[in-house]
């Protein structure tokens, strides 16, 4: 049973399973003891699982007590790193543990792959944790209202071949008491859910969400959405995932943002965001663009390095540049290719020793900008998106907010108080009738 249940959560390049299991882990970490987190403890689990793991690369040979003060930055107490985290990692294959006579751990060897490589561990450390099918369904479901919004029905049929219909439901319950999930139900009576942190929710998703009930178009949209995420300023040709009327479409509802570059000489060029771009699956959005003047200069940096007459080469390093210095480059084709730069006021044109140069108006677009180059897949880093990704914090940070913070709370779930009701009214039951 386990083994299917894994199975049934396919990787994706925009949320491998290895992230969300982190990012979940964080975000349950902020809320007190309540029926929705405890429903996805496992979950918890194993996202801690990779928190020590990632603490633990490259440390070579330890104590134990190094690595409970390693556990420790990562909210893992001493009683929990030797009962529990460094037995499963031994069965993970991830340290040796070396014992005296009377198996207390003596030593601790960490054999921690690179990152990718620890990537691929996901399913293997979601078969050693055995999470509860609710567990499994509530994953399928965050991971595919992250993607794109969707209709209850088609949320259920996406957790089918996991469980009964019953615990769909209240994994969608516990998905929005944790603020992971939201209900929105259209003009028309149909519900529709989707991330709150991704998706707008003063938008009508209902008509999208109701094409994709399709599994076909839903296909058909979701490999767009996932290749356009992976890359901050998307040329629309490059697009291979799927027909041009898909991502019209997608365009169309708001699943995709779409940002044209033109040049005084009637050169045009379209380029594709995605609304994930500066938010992330488990926090409040921030940094979203509403001026769209980020997504202006990343598709206008992505024109110069792949369709100029003169190329940059180094579109990063050019902007690094301009944020240092205040001012970059001398081309002649700074004065004919980005007038949109400097009609949106993010740049003024100015004449350089030989040709034009920029001058930088607007500082916080270009650092910006530069974030998302850096992370996209036509930057200059590798994968390492397990320390990257937006879910993290410093261990640092995280405790001393964690001083000021008190736990959030998360309701129990409608399915999951009727539940405890009955529970209670058959305790009082028993006692009553002396059973």
């Amino acid at each position: 049973m386990l083994g299917r249940l894994t199975a049934a959560l396919p990787e994706t390049p925009l949320l491998p399973t290895a992230e969300l299991l982190v990012g979940m882990s964080r975000h349950l970490s902020t809320y007190g003891a309540s029926q929705p987190k405890a429903d996805l403890a496992q979950l918890e689990f194993a996202g801690r699982i990779f928190e020590l793991a990632l603490r633990l690369r490259g440390s070579g040979v330890s104590t134990p007590e190094r690595v409970e003060a390693l556990g420790v930055s990562a909210g893992i107490s001493k009683r929990e790193i030797r009962r529990e985290f460094l037995p499963t990692l031994e069965m993970l294959g991830l340290v040796d543990l070396e014992r005296d006579g009377e198996r207390a751990i003596k030593v601790v060897s960490e054999k921690i792959p690179p990152i990718d490589d620890l990537y691929q561990r996901a399913d293997s450390v979601l078969s050693n944790v055995m999470p509860e099918p609710l567990e499994m369904m509530a994953l399928t479901i965050l991971r595919t209202t992250t993607i794109m919004p969707i209709t209850i029905s088609t949320a259920k049929e996406e957790c089918a071949a996991l469980g009964p219909e019953d615990l769909a439901r209240r994994a969608i319950e516990d998905l929005e008491s944790l603020h992971l999930c939201t209900r929105q139900r259209s003009a028309d009576g149909d519900e529709v859910l989707f991330n709150p942190n991704v998706w707008a929710v003063d938008k009508d998703h209902s008509h999208a969400a109701m094409q994709a009930e399709d599994g076909a178009v839903r296909a058909a949209l979701s490999g767009v959405l996932e290749e356009v995420a992976a890359t901050a300023g998307m040329p629309e040709d490059a697009i291979q995932s799927g027909d041009r009327k898909w991502v019209n479409y997608a365009v169309s509802q708001g699943l995709l943002l779409r940002s044209i570059v033109t040049t005084l000489g009637g050169q045009e060029r379209a380029f594709l965001f995605s609304p994930h771009m500066g938010r992330s699956v488990f926090d409040a959005p921030t940094g979203a663009d509403p001026s769209g003047h980020v997504r202006q200069l990343i598709g206008s940096m992505v024109f110069a390095r792949r369709f100029a007459s003169n190329r940059l080469f180094a579109p990063t390093a050019f902007l690094r540049k301009l944020v240092d210095t205040g001012e970059a480059g001398d081309a002649s084709n700074i004065g004919t290719d980005y007038s949109m730069l400097e009609t949106a006021g993010i740049v003024r044109v100015e004449p350089a020793d030989r040709f034009k140069k920029f001058v930088l108006l607007q500082a916080d677009v270009a650092e910006e900008a530069i974030t998302y180059l850096e992370n996209s897949a036509d930057g200059d880093t590798t994968s390492g998106a397990l320390q990257g990704q937006r879910g993290y914090r410093h261990p640092e940070a995280e405790r001393a907010r964690r001083l000021v913070q008190p736990s959030r709370e998360a309701a129990p779930s409608p399915s999951a108080s009727q539940d405890i009701l009955a529970a209670l009214r058959q305790e009082m039951g028993r006692r009553r009738y002396d059973r």
